[in-house]
């Protein structure tokens, strides 16, 4: 019996060894594993760091992409604003052109309107010149008969005079003539 305990001891000091050899061989497999374990990990961190920091990055450059599109949209926005002022003084622009325009052709009728009132104030000016004119004409020429008339008036009247004044003489010749006898007269004779 001692015979099988000691053999029994060998196999169980055997498997004891193999049992600490398969031990050990699973604690190095385990230790490599661990090791392996603690470099994924250690890779892993730096790599979470890493993605950590690039999510930190991402995240700040979302928001100075923020920033900017609400610096963008401010701009827009004011571009807007701008656009819809131009548009509003463009459109304002182009009233007043058309009133403008309205304006000038309206002075245009009346521009022509005047320069054919003063043109047919022209040709009345011109009629009423000529007919003064020939007022003047017809004033002179009937002053001439005036004068001439006159003039043959007192020609006339000259003439007749030299006839009374002769007839006073032939009157007064037959009269002395013809006469009786120089009896004064009784009523003188003019």
């Amino acid at each position: 019996m001692e015979y099988y305990l000691n053999r029994i001891n060998v196999v169980l000091v055997a498997l004891v060894g193999a049992l600490c050899v398969w031990q050990w061989s699973g604690e190095k497999r385990a230790d490599v594993q661990i090791e392996t374990l603690r470099q994924t990990v250690a890779a892993d961190e730096r790599h979470g760091a890493a993605q950590d920091q690039a999510i930190r990055g991402a995240n700040e450059d979302i928001d100075e992409f923020k920033r900017e599109i609400t610096a963008l949209k401010t701009k827009s926005d004011s571009g807007d604003v701008q656009i819809r002022q131009q548009k509003a003084r463009l459109f304002q622009v182009e009233l007043d052109a058309k009133r403008q325009a309205d304006t000038a052709e309206l002075w245009k009728k009346s521009l022509a309107a005047y320069k054919d009132a003063v043109a047919a104030r022209d040709g009345n000016i011109r009629t009423l010149l000529d007919q003064r004119q020939q007022l003047i004409e017809a004033n002179r020429s009937t002053a001439k008969k005036a004068t001439d008339a006159v003039v043959a008036y007192n020609d006339l009247t000259a003439k007749f005079e030299s006839l009374v004044q002769k007839y006073n003489e032939l009157a007064a010749r037959y009269q002395a003539e013809h006469s009786p006898a120089p009896n004064p007269p009784a009523h003188p004779s003019s």
